[in-house]
């Protein structure tokens, strides 16, 4: 059967920064994209976002539009606290179920669709991260007060089978079935409201096609829109095998050993190592996997909604800017207080009034400013000077330079830094070049020179 193409984005996909579970790159997800003429490329990796910069420059490289996700851990009883000591005291007064319900890390997926919504997205995945420890990751969940905090410019999709809505279906903590997961429903619906899809998949993972099923029932009863996802960890569908030996590093288990517990307890979840699907489908490959396996299970007509709902949720959430400014401190009239710091350190140095230290000069101050790095320039030149100011005192000895010693790297390279005292070292004296540090391609954004620089030195 031959499927008519409406359309469809994946909306939960796993990379490298996903640490020992998502395998692919962006950028391979990005060049695989434009070959199945996908327009999107969305990630959502696991309690981090630590792929976007690469996902941003490869989007541009690629024509597609980047859309920002992560997949969040959560769980209701997380103890804000900071400290391990705080979360071990807090354990103490629990009882045993209540400790087993501590340790489990549920899932939800979160995109977002404004600026205000990258900021919450952001914020929700730090607090996390100081916050949240216990389970497994060791720190990266958050509750759902959190959730309601920072839900503003984020949609929800209801997550994988470690979702909470799943895991009351299935029994986790409670008696499962329909019942308790409808009631999971009913609650995300008052925290997210029309923010919230549920998320389907179609997987081989031996519990998820019930779970569908159970989802094509509340969406029945409660018409929340459904999406298809494919919970992508891979790109290429022969990559399957080198995430499952990254998922065995990750649980200290062998194929021969998990296929030893499923013999006896064939529902043991061991989801992406039973998984063998999870790489990154075409909407032929998505149809192809529903004829096959999922016909019986969701109906034809919300399939292909669901597919299109993946492409509605990315046509919103493509318009997110980010701001990709400096943002470093800034000093008021700071090209001109650099100016004088700089005149100031060369007659201290007593540098040679020569054209080639002249013009030295002038070309690095010159870059600099239209670069907006004149504040860094100061800055640093403020801990360097309060550092050997510091250093005898703490000592007892010394004239500061212990401190911070000559310099290192290419920053020696600059004249003015030289001249500032941030390092020690002569770089027209060594032939060192300026460019090694910061040039016109590198080094942040370069502006249109503003106006013409006078000689630094008379």
């Amino acid at each position: 059967m031959k499927h008519p193409i409406c359309g469809f984005e994946h909306l939960h996909r796993h990379t490298c920064f996903s640490p020992l579970d998502g395998y692919a790159h962006p950028e391979e997800y990005a060049v695989y994209s434009s070959k199945v003429n996908q327009k999107f490329l969305c990630i959502t990796d696991h309690g981090m976002m630590g792929a976007i910069p690469r996902q941003i420059k490869t989007c541009e490289e690629h024509h597609i539009h980047p859309i920002f996700g992560c997949e969040l851990y959560l769980n209701p009883m997380q103890p804000d606290v900071a400290s391990k000591d705080e979360y071990d005291a807090f354990v103490e007064n629990l009882n045993e179920d209540e400790k087993k319900y501590l340790r489990k890390s549920f899932h939800i997926t979160a995109i977002a669709t404004t600026e205000i919504g990258y900021s919450n997205l952001v914020n929700l995945s730090s607090w996390g991260w100081v916050h949240g420890m216990g389970g497994r990751p060791r720190r990266s969940r958050v509750t759902h007060e959190q959730l309601l905090k920072h839900k503003e410019g984020l949609i929800f999709l209801s997550g994988c089978y470690n979702g909470e809505i799943a895991q009351a279906f299935d029994g986790f903590c409670c008696e499962g079935g329909d019942e308790a997961g409808f009631a999971k429903i009913e609650q995300y619906m008052k925290m997210f409201g029309d923010k919230l899809y549920l998320e389907m998949m179609l997987l081989d993972f031996n519990k998820q096609k019930p779970y569908d099923a159970f989802l094509i029932r509340a969406y029945e009863k409660y018409k929340v829109p459904l999406v298809i996802t494919n919970d992508c960890h891979y790109c290429q569908q022969e990559d399957s095998k080198m995430q499952r030996y990254m998922l065995m590093i990750q649980t200290n288990k062998t194929i021969a050993a998990i296929e030893e517990v499923l013999k006896v307890n064939p529902d043991a979840d061991f989801f992406e190592l039973q998984d063998t699907n999870l790489w990154m489908k075409s909407e032929q490959e998505i149809d192809l996997m529903w004829e096959n396996n999922y016909n019986d299970v969701i109906p034809y007509e919300l399939f292909q909604e669901a597919k299109k709902n993946t492409v509605k949720i990315c046509e919103i959430a493509k318009g997110v800017e980010l701001d990709r400014s400096l943002k470093l401190p800034q000093i008021p009239d700071a090209d001109e207080l650099f100016k004088e710091a700089i005149k100031k350190g060369a007659l201290e140095r007593n540098l040679p009034k020569t054209r080639v230290y002249l013009e030295r000069i002038k070309e690095e101050y010159d870059l600099i400013c239209r670069k907006g790095f004149s504040s860094y320039f100061l800055i640093q030149k403020q801990m360097i000077d309060e550092a050997r100011k510091i250093c005898p005192q703490i000592l007892g000895w010394g004239d500061g330079s212990e401190a911070v010693g000559p310099g290192r790297g290419s920053a020696v390279g600059a004249l003015v830094c030289y001249c500032l005292g941030i390092t020690d070292v002569d770089p027209i004296k060594h032939n060192l070049l300026f460019s090694r540090f910061l040039s016109d391609s590198r080094g942040g954004k370069s502006l249109k020179l503003r106006f013409t620089i006078d000689p630094v030195i008379e």
